[in-house]
């Protein structure tokens, strides 16, 4: 019984699935934009790379791509 449930309601989970990721992927970039903008307003305001990643909680190195 189980493996008839699992076969009829197989594309509906498959395509739930994919919705799913497309929401992770859509936040991951808003929350990427946010911090991007938070970077570079720090930046300018004469924050340091290593003021901007202790405060970002992020590795230098990453804050000196973002910056670059």
């Amino acid at each position: 019984m189980c493996d008839a449930l699992k076969e009829l309601f197989a594309e509906e989970l498959k395509e739930e699935n994919e919705r799913g990721m497309e929401r992770g992927i859509e936040r991951g970039r808003a929350e990427g934009i946010h911090l991007a903008k938070l970077i570079f307003k720090l930046s300018a305001q004469g924050s340091s790379a290593e003021e901007i990643a202790e405060k970002c909680d992020l590795p230098l190195e990453q804050v000196r791509e973002i910056l670059e």
